[in-house]
């Protein structure tokens, strides 16, 4: 159906530039805020991985477009909700931590460091492997920084 398509789209386009990537990656962050049978096939199919790759190879820079960040916010917003499964959590190797981290400490994007600050959170909340690595990285810290408002701000 068209939840199907919608993965195909995904799996099958890396360009941070097209339209059609940008909005499948944003129509699947909604459904899978909603949806676990959605999360489930997101696992299934390897979508999942393949957030994680286009995560992995890209950065947010000030020259990024609105498509490109938005391609990779709405990427780890999407990871983040699969995230929720534990044993998800269990299966992801160490370098998600990595590449997390990475876009959590961007300082080009605030939607991006959110969401991937969320995907983190559920890493480690999730799997003692993945929380370490999180330590060795000072990780924890990054976090804190996430979601601390500052103190003029109360």
């Amino acid at each position: 159906g068209q939840f199907a398509s919608l993965l195909k789209v995904i799996k099958s386009q890396s360009d941070l530039q097209s339209d059609n990537l940008s909005t499948a990656v944003k129509l699947l962050a909604r459904t899978t805020a909603k949806s676990t049978q959605a999360r489930k096939w997101v696992v299934k199919y390897k979508i999942l991985e393949k957030l994680v790759d286009l995560l992995e190879c890209s950065t947010v820079t000030k020259e990024s477009s609105k498509s490109a960040t938005a391609i990779l916010s709405n990427a780890a917003l999407s990871c983040a909700h699969c995230f929720q499964d534990v044993n998800v959590c269990k299966t992801q190797e160490v370098d998600v931590i990595d590449t997390m981290l990475k876009h959590a400490k961007s300082d080009k994007g605030l939607a991006i460091q959110q969401n991937a600050a969320i995907a983190l959170a559920r890493l480690a909340t999730n799997s003692p492997l993945l929380l370490e690595r999180l330590r060795e990285l000072r990780g924890l810290e990054i976090l804190h920084s996430r979601f601390t408002l500052p103190e003029d701000s109360l």
